[in-house]
């Protein structure tokens, strides 16, 4: 039987390469940065699950389209108060009382409210201010025993912090004013670019 010449050195040759082949992608990988990466190469089954954290990720970068605003906590939620009961504004307070109270966490919000008027006597004008800081909206009713109404107010404001937003209601009038029905609500929005025209 024919020997074959050089088998030793041929089974090392073939052991070195397997070698270098086997660790050449382990080295290779402590090397390769993202210049070597084409654009788009990484896909997103590339990528471990649950592996990229907040501070991977730019600030502002996420839009509405990629986080579903129902897993937030406090974020997306509106706040609303509600109370039927009567308030009471005694006759001639020429100030704003208080009738209704929320209480919102920090945001941007949308601000709306709601209240019936009802009072006897004759014809007098109340006004209705709802408030959030330093922002204030206004409403105007004539209200007599005859002309119970319904006010409604809207505003816009920035809380830096938890803060309060009030409904308050005078009453230069001679009779009590009652207060009913009244509603606060506040719905969060990514941001306010509010005007004003003179």
């Amino acid at each position: 039987m024919r020997k074959l010449r050089g088998a030793p050195a041929v089974a090392i040759a073939v052991v070195a390469l397997c070698v270098a082949l086997g660790g050449g992608y382990a080295i290779g990988a402590g090397f390769i940065g993202t210049g070597d990466l084409k654009n788009q190469a990484v896909t997103n089954k590339k990528i471990k699950k649950k592996t990229i954290k907040a501070n991977r990720v730019a600030p502002n970068t996420l839009t509405g389209d990629q986080i579903n605003e129902a897993t937030l906590s406090g974020a997306g939620t509106a706040q609303s108060v509600r109370e039927d009961t009567a308030a009471q504004v005694p006759a001639a307070t020429t100030g704003a009382v208080t009738v209704l109270t929320l209480q919102v966490p920090a945001g941007s919000y949308v601000i709306n409210s709601k209240a019936v008027l009802a009072k006897g006597g004759t014809q007098d004008p109340v006004q209705c201010f709802l408030s959030a800081g330093g922002d204030q909206d206004r409403s105007l009713e004539a209200v007599d025993a005859a002309n119970n109404t319904t006010i409604s107010n809207l505003l816009v404001h920035t809380f830096t912090g938890a803060g309060s937003v009030t409904l308050g209601c005078d009453n230069p009038g001679g009779a009590l004013l009652l207060v009913t029905n009244k509603v606060i609500t506040a719905t969060p929005v990514a941001g306010i670019n509010s005007s004003t025209i003179p």
